[in-house]
């Protein structure tokens, strides 16, 4: 099927216009204020105008079409205010017949605009066809409906101006051709879904009836929709060219009419036909008292497909029919053998069956100029020129505006960084960090838990305790004995000089005795302290007794009991956030009404299944987690898997996204609300008065405008308080979310584990330190008994000498020892 762009051509701006100069002219006699100048604007306008006359001649493109666009913007901004008025004509091509000039004047210039605008956008449905993006195809399809549309009804209402070529009947054609093309699409997607025959027949019998409107304006009937008809006549006349019933135009749209037509009636005619195959057309079923209107709807279909072929063949309009024929051809063939020999039921005429009626599927939105050029800064003496009221009741109104955007501004920039600030990209994965954890902490008891080793150091230790004591108290009272016998010795023997050797030695003694003594108490109070440890912490002992198994088993039971994840409303924002996401939720897309396969996608997102998972993509939060029951290395997945807190993870993430994602609309909507302030409803404002010269009549204005002014306070205030409440409860949840990688049990029993090691390492420390303490303490043993030998030889050989009792000496206090 073909587009609008097929059919008709560009309408190109051949001259150059001098707009500064007609502007300025016209300001002048309109006003003689010499401050206002718009010099900015003329030149924006001006050279817009001089790219467009370059851009044309290189083919229909995106941006020729975004020129077009913003020029429309400038032009009915000087327009409004009655600056373009210029007597000398300028030249255009007509658009049925390329090389045939028509004069036309400058003010008029919108019309051919509007009309190059919904051209391009026809052209580019077509083009972005081989996309197969319905969505997009559909919003641009809509776009050149809408287009079309307020150019009829503006002609139609005497609001816009009409050119020879482009009026109201030739926009209404457009409009029609339009919404043909368009409503082909949607019937294309029902075919390619298998939809009911009875909506196949209606969808077709939609664009039947819009190509058979255009045929009545082509043969000159005025259709109910029009409403002047001198305008009617006129515009009929000046479109003699297409009119001709060998005009290309014409029996496109007549050949189209056809093809719609027996397409309605062949599919009208098959709901009461069961087929088991769509292709080869095999009936297995079908009404039998419905056979004379199967038959006659079947006739009329061939008979306008062999009038559409006819055609075609005449005028060399590139349609293929023959598919369509055979499948009609096929089906008469069989049910008029069905007739002939079975029923013999009269054929009814086509007039006295019931008719077949459409279904509304394009809805036409009535759009304004605003919603078609694309809006440019101006000044506001441009858009409030020739009115001082107007100005002053903007002043106001901006006094009051302009603060509160402002404030809510810095309420929305402060709310922003702090949503920047949450981060939850990283989702944990409790399962494989709950095993990893249990597996490092089995591995680290194991290298550290040595009973064996530990029995045999304590033993060691106990018995160099107990032979230690014995030799040193044996040791002890050697030393004692010998002090004793000395000082016997010194009572009988005055005269005897001091061996201060000997002295030296027996100090040497009593030091070594000492730290001896002190080796021992420090050994009995380490086997003690390891002791009482043991006894102590029995307990844990035993489980470091466990295999694998039974220690995975009794971590995971300590964690359940120990568990300090504690959220009360938890199950009521999960259950609230599901419900709100759930893919149920969304809009049920295979209904037979809804157009949802071809309506364009909204640029604000909202709280639904699709959004949601949408969001999640844009920003890369992984919500699936890893299936884990078959890994091969997660062998204790049954036990893991009995962890509480692992369903409660899903939960808490599912309701950290929701909210996240909430917070993230809630901006947006905060942000829009403020671009609303700042442009939307300011501009609404300015239109609303920058006409309006009544006193009166701007006050009202201006205080229905404060009174919009302010439900957006009290909207963006309600915006503060639910994003904030929604921040606080993701932290509480977030709070929560990260005590879910913390196993206290886990924790406590690793933080065992160090002491272990600590009193473990001090055991072994004592170990190395009294290897050779046994030893050492015996060889001191033996050099005492060498030391009171040698001294109870000397006493020997001096009592042999007897040695008088008054022998001259120096001697000090006899009772101090001396060795």
């Amino acid at each position: 099927m073909q587009v609008v762009s097929d059919l008709t051509n560009l309408k190109y701006l051949y001259d150059k216009v001098s707009l500064g100069k007609i502007i300025n002219r016209n300001l002048k006699e309109l006003i003689k204020n010499p401050e206002f100048c718009f010099d900015d604007e003329i030149n924006n306008m001006n050279n817009i105008r001089n790219s467009i006359l370059t851009e044309q001649y290189k083919g229909l493109n995106m941006n020729l079409l975004n020129l077009y666009k913003e020029y429309l913007f400038y032009f009915e901004t000087f327009k409004r205010k009655k600056l373009l008025k210029d007597k000398k004509k300028i030249y255009t091509n007509d658009i049925f017949e390329k090389n045939k000039k028509l004069e036309y004047e400058l003010e008029e210039e919108n019309i051919i605009i509007l009309y190059n605008i919904g051209y391009i956008t026809s052209y580019m449905v077509k083009e972005k066809k081989s996309l197969n993006d319905i969505k997009l195809l559909n919003k641009i399809s809509t776009e050149a409906i809408e287009i079309f549309n307020y150019m009829f009804q503006h002609m139609n209402e005497l609001k816009l101006q009409e050119l020879n070529d482009i009026n109201c009947i030739s926009c209404y054609i457009f409009l029609c051709i339009t919404l043909g093309y368009h409503e082909n699409m949607f019937y294309n997607t029902a075919m390619m879904k298998k939809y009911k025959r009875k909506l196949l027949a209606k969808l077709s019998f939609n664009i039947y009836t819009y190509f058979n409107e255009a045929l009545c304006c082509l043969q000159g009937d005025m259709l109910p929709i029009f409403k002047q008809s001198d305008n009617f006549t006129i515009a009929r006349n000046n479109l003699q060219y297409i009119r001709n019933p060998n005009s290309y135009l014409y029996n496109f749209v007549q050949v189209n009419k056809q093809i719609f037509i027996s397409i309605s009636n062949y599919h009208y005619s098959l709901k009461y036909v069961q087929l088991s195959d769509m292709e080869e057309l095999k009936v297995t079923k079908y009404e039998e008292d419905k056979i004379g209107e199967i038959l006659c709807r079947l006739n009329f279909s061939l008979i306008n497909v062999n009038r559409g072929i006819e055609l075609c063949k005449k005028y060399n309009i590139n349609v293929n029919f023959l598919s369509l024929k055979e499948k009609i051809m096929k089906l008469l063939d069989f049910f008029e053998y069905e007739n002939k020999n079975i029923y013999f039921e009269v054929v009814p005429d086509y007039d006295n069956l019931e008719s077949i009626k459409g279904t509304q599927v394009t809805f036409m939105k009535n759009i304004e100029i605003c919603d078609i050029y694309i809006k440019k800064n101006i000044s506001n003496n441009l858009k409030l020129l020739f009115n001082e009221k107007a100005k002053y009741i903007y002043d106001s109104y901006n006094n009051q505006a302009l603060p509160l955007y402002e404030y809510y501004n810095k309420h929305f920039l402060n709310l922003k960084d702090q949503y920047e600030l949450l981060n939850i990209s990283h989702r944990k994965d409790i399962l494989l960090l709950l095993n990893n954890s249990i597996l490092n902490i089995f591995s680290k008891k194991k290298q550290i838990y040595n009973p064996i080793h530990y029995d045999n150091h304590l033993t060691f230790l106990s018995s160099v305790e107990n032979n230690l004591k014995d030799i040193l108290i044996e040791a002890d009272n050697y030393l004692t004995i010998e002090h004793n016998n000395h000082l016997e010795f010194q009572k009988i023997y005055l005269n005897v000089t001091i061996n201060q050797e000997s002295v030296n030695s027996y100090n040497n003694f009593l030091f070594h005795l000492n730290s001896f003594k002190t080796l021992l108490h420090e050994l009995s109070q380490n086997i003690i302290t390891f002791k009482t440890y043991l006894e102590k912490n029995h307990e844990k002992l035993k489980i470091c007794e466990m295999d694998v198994t039974n220690f995975f088993e009794h971590i995971i039971n300590q964690l359940n009991i120990s568990s300090n994840i504690h959220i009360d409303n938890l199950d009521e924002d999960y259950n609230h956030y599901k419900n709100l996401l759930s893919e149920e939720n969304d809009q049920d897309l295979s209904s037979v009404n809804s157009t949802s396969d071809i309506e364009p996608i909204s640029s604000v997102m909202s709280l639904n299944y699709s959004d949601f998972h949408n969001f999640l993509k844009t920003k890369k939060l992984l919500f699936a987690i890893h299936k884990w029951e078959n890994n091969q290395y997660l062998f204790h997945y049954n036990t893991l898997s009995k962890y509480i807190n692992l369903h409660l993870e899903e939960r808490l993430y599912f309701v950290l996204t929701s909210l996240y994602f909430s917070m993230n609309i809630q901006l947006t909507n905060f942000s829009n609300d403020l671009t609303f302030i700042r442009n939307g409803l300011h501009d609404q404002f300015l239109n609303s008065i920058t006409e309006e010269k009544d006193s009166e009549r701007l006050n009202v204005l201006l205080e229905k405008q404060k009174e919009l002014l302010n439900a957006k306070k009290i909207k963006l205030e309600e915006r503060i308080t639910l994003f904030e409440k929604d921040l606080n409860q993701f932290y509480n949840y977030y709070h929560e979310y990260n005590k879910l990688e913390s196993f206290k049990t886990i924790e406590d029993f690793s933080a065992f584990m160090n002491e272990l090691t600590e009193i473990c390492s001090s055991l072994n420390t004592t170990y190395k330190k009294h290897e050779y303490t046994l030893k050492n303490a015996m060889l001191f043993k033996d050099d005492i008994n060498r030391y009171i030998y040698m001294r109870e030889s000397e006493r020997s050989q001096i009592r042999i000498q007897q040695i008088p009792n008054n022998y001259s000496r120096n001697i000090q206090n006899s009772t101090e020892r001396y060795y």
